[in-house]
């Protein structure tokens, strides 16, 4: 026969177990949904189990197509810093940029490893001597974990990747080799004085010393049409590479151009069509491409437009929510080349 006690007992026992339940309810974790591309930070922390950034160097070189040698005047789209970032330093030495570098990015990004960004101009044109000298300053501190460096195809000739490929026996090297279009009209157009032909030889002779290699896109060039900026992705979505940078075009100040900017003859993607051509280009690559950017960025001191070109956290959170407004992801529509 039940009590009082009894069913004093049984309602407390319910009652206990719905507060424990909406309690659980209120504190679980919710559920993060799984990244919809692979992220150059991800790739980087499970490489080194550590929190790993990367410090810009201007080491001081040239390109070939500013001195002379191929061309003069540059790239059209490159300003006086050769790609490098604002932070850098150039009256410093190699040694003491890294060394400045670490402790700016150590104080602000809590950083534990570091990777030496060989960021400005072309960083494999200069004799075999100059190249090991400067990579063997930058290595000779104990928190740098690797190299990175920047440059151009026409300067990967086999001796260049027979040195990276020595360093790649001791250390990290990570290659980053500029294409910015697979389409040679265009590459003439921007004053690249360079080939897609040598670009791919450049990535396969490079692959075949086992060295990892990048590259970077740039969508909205000159006269570049969606098609064209899809078939560059298609082009080099199956060689190889390790990773990949897109951004889109930027008008820098003091380059050829942002005088043809100021006569109107240098139309600029949109906001949400930049975005859509993202989402495109993650679709068509291999889901285990490491992405390393999606939007260019910088200050209006040193860039004109476009206007959303300063919105970087806007535009990464639409590239999120396009993708998962499609239902796709990085890889969703890569197609693996047939080889014989």
């Amino acid at each position: 026969m039940r009590t009082l006690n009894d069913k004093t007992d049984n309602q407390m026992s319910k009652n206990t177990g719905k507060n424990v339940r909406a309690f659980a309810q209120k504190t679980a974790t919710p559920e993060v949904a799984p990244p919809r591309y692979t992220s150059f930070n991800g790739y980087l922390k499970e490489k080194f189990k550590a929190r790993v950034y990367r410090v810009p160097i201007d080491a001081g070189f040239t390109c070939p197509n500013r001195d002379g040698t191929r061309a003069l005047g540059g790239c059209t789209f490159c300003d006086d810093r050769g790609s490098g970032a604002p932070t850098i330093n150039q009256v410093l030495s190699v040694k003491e940029q890294l060394t400045t570098g670490i402790e700016r990015i150590r104080r602000r990004f809590k950083a534990e490893k570091f990777l030496a960004y060989f960021q400005a101009f072309t960083n494999t044109y200069a004799p075999e001597a100059v190249l090991r000298s400067l990579y063997d300053v930058s290595l000779d501190h104990e928190d740098v974990v690797g190299i990175c460096i920047g440059t151009r195809p026409d300067c990967l000739d086999d001796n260049v990747l027979d040195l990276l490929a020595e360093y790649a026996q001791k250390t990290y090297v990570f290659l980053e080799v500029g294409l910015q279009s697979a389409h040679n009209k265009t590459l003439d157009l921007i004053n690249r004085a360079h080939s897609a032909e040598e670009f791919f030889d450049s990535v396969e002779r490079a692959r075949k010393r086992n060295l990892t290699v990048a590259t970077h896109l740039i969508f909205g060039l000159p006269g570049e049409t969606r098609e064209d900026m899809m078939e560059t992705v298609r082009q080099i979505a199956d060689i190889g590479l390790t990773a990949i940078k897109i951004h889109q075009l930027c008008v820098y100040k003091h380059t050829p151009m942002a005088v043809d900017y100021s006569l109107g003859k240098l139309p600029l993607l949109e906001e949400d069509d930049y975005v859509e051509l993202v989402c495109d280009a993650l679709e068509m690559l291999p889901p285990d491409m490491v992405v390393m950017r999606l939007v260019a960025e910088g200050t209006r001191e040193e860039i004109i437009a476009p206007d959303w070109c300063f919105e970087k956290s806007r535009i990464m959170s639409k590239i999120d929510q396009e993708l998962e407004r499609r239902g796709t992801q990085q890889g969703s529509k890569f197609v693996a080349k047939v080889r014989s």
